[in-house]
């Protein structure tokens, strides 16, 4: 990209983020797609997101894959991750473990947060490698750092049924109150579980209503049995 067409792409791309944070997302995407069609690597990244989630567009993963692969062959990192997902779940687009696993392995590798946890997941469940839990445990570790929360949430998992680590329940509860606390609704309810039954904590129905309210926020009906059942046997109102 010559410097005109740089700073062409640069103004362009600000006034869809302005547009875009002024929730005139139409304008926004106008925006993003003369900088996109430019080599901004930012815009073409925006434009992939657009058209994978059909904001102010008919969804399209095909368009989609087309701006993640111009963003990622400029090293994208959130690009080459989200690749890794499209090639991996191939709906409308080329299934491919092969293509996933080096994309993600690529973005992993570079320090990509999201990437890592995928890269993890690739080798929990053999996509594109060959299954590996240990590597699986020690990707994890390194995305729960991270603070994300699926990575935490799976190793919480691990961790309790022992697979490619010591089974610790322990560890494993305090793995899925992190999660539950950076809004895994999975974990959220999990949480409320484990504080209910005792397992791997010091068992606490106060802490565990807690969590069972907030996931039934979240949308997870199951959490109401439990909230009856806490506030039936014990009268506990927080």
């Amino acid at each position: 990209m010559n410097p005109s067409d740089k700073a062409t792409a640069e103004a362009y791309y600000e006034g869809g983020m302005r547009a875009f944070e002024s929730k005139d997302v139409k304008n926004a995407l106008a925006l993003f797609l003369s900088a996109a069609r430019l080599g901004h690597a930012d815009a073409q990244f925006r434009v992939g997101v657009f058209f994978y989630h059909g904001i102010v567009v008919n969804r399209d993963e095909r368009e989609a894959l087309k701006w993640f692969h111009k963003a990622a062959m400029q090293n994208h990192l959130a690009a080459m991750s989200e690749l890794g997902i499209m090639y991996a779940e191939g709906k409308k687009t080329q299934h491919s473990p092969a293509k996933a696993y080096e994309w993600t392995r690529k973005a992993a590798e570079a320090g990509h947060p999201q990437a890592i946890c995928n890269l993890a997941s690739f080798y929990e469940r053999g996509v594109g490698v060959e299954q590996n839990f240990t590597i699986a445990v020690r990707l994890y570790e390194k995305a729960a750092d991270l603070k994300i929360p699926e990575a935490c949430f799976a190793l919480s998992h691990l961790c309790y049924k022992g697979i490619g680590t010591k089974e610790d329940h322990a560890r494993s509860a305090r793995l899925c109150r992190k999660a539950a606390d950076l809004g895994h609704r999975e974990a959220t309810l999990g949480t409320g579980i484990v504080y209910h039954e005792g397992d791997g904590v010091e068992q606490d129905d106060e802490i565990a209503l807690r969590y069972f309210k907030l996931a039934l926020s979240m949308g997870m009906p199951e959490a109401k049995r439990f909230i009856d059942e806490i506030e039936k046997t014990q009268g506990i109102k927080l």
